[in-house]
């Protein structure tokens, strides 16, 4: 029953959820499906290098191919409805929900590892006094993770690191937290799961490290050297299948044997070139992140960080709670030494914050006015709601006017590069041309033993853009006469039929431009923000008609 509320609210969370949060996304998971199983779009520079694994889109492109089969056998029935506009809901909608099933998949082992845990802290009825009133924990762990804020925000969007989230729940409520089960098949899908996690983002290793680290300690210490050896060869067995089974998906996607935890590596860690999508400070994640991961949740995790105990035991040299705690910690540690930092790649612990809030909360219940118990909450939700809905809209509605904008021969982007999703949401085959501002790394400095100072020199053509907007365009783009004999080559654009900008670029360069060369009229607006961190994607979202011949 859980589960099917779970699914329920996140479904609703998906289908009012219309907004823009970053490029990843829908480019590195709805699009290279799309192009596999359509068989048009692009890809980033990521997918043409073999840096990313191909599991995650695997499963949105399986639902791709159950709509051509869909539309296949509506045409063939000879059924009596719009096909092309059911493809298209399909193409929207049916991401969506497999998404929302993934979340609540996700929730749900959580909700049952918050359970887990403290049960077998508090195996008998008379220890379980901290709980002044008739509530169950389970009940607790799903309203604090349905109500919280970045669940809401982030959840059921088409982001690896919700993926990880939800493979992480689940291997984490698997895990063999007393040292008993080594061999039992419940720990070997922990393990399984856990090691295919990391071959889709090596950074959940950090989280695999400690959690290894502990058990094999409590059994070195309880002197079980047998379950040692069977748990290093239990880790080596389930590494070759989930190896074998992720390069099995890699090699469908690229057609050639690649390993793209290796490249994630070497262009993350060993290179500064992970500092081209920006630096953050080393406490961002402690102050910025990890507040908004909890949301109303921190006062109760705090607490519960600072007060929780684990019950004695024979064979708990590291219990499992101080665990935890380890991995939290060390999880903000590693990843606040890397220079570029994102709300999102500490996502993957939120089941642990929800463990923690969970214990703590259940420890504050009976001081907390009953008032605040529901109008917080409610307050949370309304707040991801209108957050999902309403900012950054634009960038959503303008690809779905597109769409179903019928004759367009050529369409361009001026904006911040990838600010808008690409043929997951246009899905559309027969425009001629279709470009956009371009931001690629320097990927030659790979091997550059001076990469980390020829870096911070090089720009790419959105820089060049933003940089000198009358010199770029007057540089790079055909004039109204149509000479380009004289334009560099080296980001050379023709001006398209439809062009869509931001309301920053076009009061800043493009509305005076338009009035000296008449080329576009304005086609129609889209509201997009009220405000935002980045200048260049601030106000509405302009699309411009070509007027004339160029």
């Amino acid at each position: 029953m859980l589960f099917w509320i779970l699914f329920i609210w996140r479904v609703a969370n998906s289908v009012i959820t219309k907004t823009y949060f970053q490029a990843d996304e829908f480019w590195q998971a709805l699009e290279p499906a799309h192009y596999k199983a359509f068989g048009y779009g692009s890809l980033t520079w990521e997918w043409q290098e073999g840096l990313r694994s191909y599991a995650f889109p695997f499963i949105f492109e399986l639902i791709y191919h159950l709509i051509i089969l869909l539309k296949k056998l509506a045409q063939v029935s000879h059924l009596d409805i719009k096909i092309d506009k059911m493809e298209y809901l399909f193409v929207i909608y049916l991401p969506k929900i497999m998404m929302s099933f993934i979340a609540a998949t996700g929730e749900y082992y959580t909700c049952k590892l918050v359970k887990k845990l403290y049960e077998m802290n508090y195996e008998k009825p008379e220890s379980r006094s901290i709980i002044q009133q008739p509530v169950k924990v389970i009940k607790i762990a799903a309203i604090l993770t349905m109500t919280n804020f970045f669940n809401g925000f982030f959840i059921t969007r088409t982001f690896m690191n919700s993926f990880e989230m939800s493979l992480t729940a689940i291997s984490l409520y698997y895990w063999d937290w007393n040292g008993i089960n080594i061999n039992g098949t419940s720990f070997q899908f922990s393990l399984f799961l856990a090691i295919f996690t990391c071959l889709q983002r090596p950074s959940n290793g950090i989280v695999w490290i400690v959690l290894g680290s502990s058990l094999l300690w409590n059994l070195y210490q309880n002197e079980q050297y047998k379950s040692i050896i069977n748990l290093l060869g239990n880790v080596i067995r389930n590494f070759i299948c989930a190896m074998t089974l992720n390069c099995v998906i890699d090699y469908y996607f690229y057609q050639e044997l690649v390993f793209p935890i290796f490249k994630f590596i070497k262009f993350n860690f060993t290179t500064p070139l992970s500092q081209f999508y920006g630096v953050a400070p080393w406490h961002f994640h402690l102050f910025q992140s990890v507040p908004i991961l909890l949301g109303y949740n921190i006062v109760a995790f705090l607490y519960g960080l600072w007060v929780l105990k684990f019950k004695k035991s024979q064979f708990y040299k590291i219990s499992p709670l101080q665990t935890i705690k380890l991995t939290i910690t060390i999880n903000l540690i590693v990843y606040s030494c890397l220079p570029h930092k994102e709300f999102r790649f500490i996502y993957p612990i939120q089941p642990l914050f929800t463990l923690i809030s969970t214990l703590g909360f259940l420890k504050l219940y009976h001081y907390i006015p009953k008032l605040l118990c529901y109008t917080i909450p409610l307050i949370s939700v309304i707040s991801f709601v209108i957050i999902d809905y309403y900012h950054e809209s634009g960038s959503i509605s303008v690809v779905k006017y597109l769409h179903n904008l019928p004759g367009i021969q050529s369409l361009g982007f001026v904006m911040p590069c990838h600010s808008t999703p690409g043929q997951s949401y246009l899905h559309r085959n027969d425009i001629n041309d279709i470009w956009a501002i371009s931001c690629e790394p320097p990927l030659s400095l790979l091997e550059d033993d001076d990469a980390f100072v020829k870096l911070s020199g090089y720009m790419d053509e959105s820089d060049y853009l933003y940089d000198n907007i009358p010199s770029f365009i007057n540089k790079y783009f055909s004039d109204s006469k149509g000479d380009n004999s004289t334009k560099s080559s080296e980001f050379n654009r023709k001006w398209p039929e439809y062009l869509v900008t931001f309301e920053h670029l076009e009061d800043n360069f493009l509305k005076d431009y338009f009035k000296t060369n008449p080329l576009y009229q304005q086609h129609k607006r889209f509201f997009n923000s009220l405000s935002h961190w980045d200048s260049r994607r601030s106000g509405d979202i302009v699309m411009y008609k070509k007027t004339m011949l160029l």
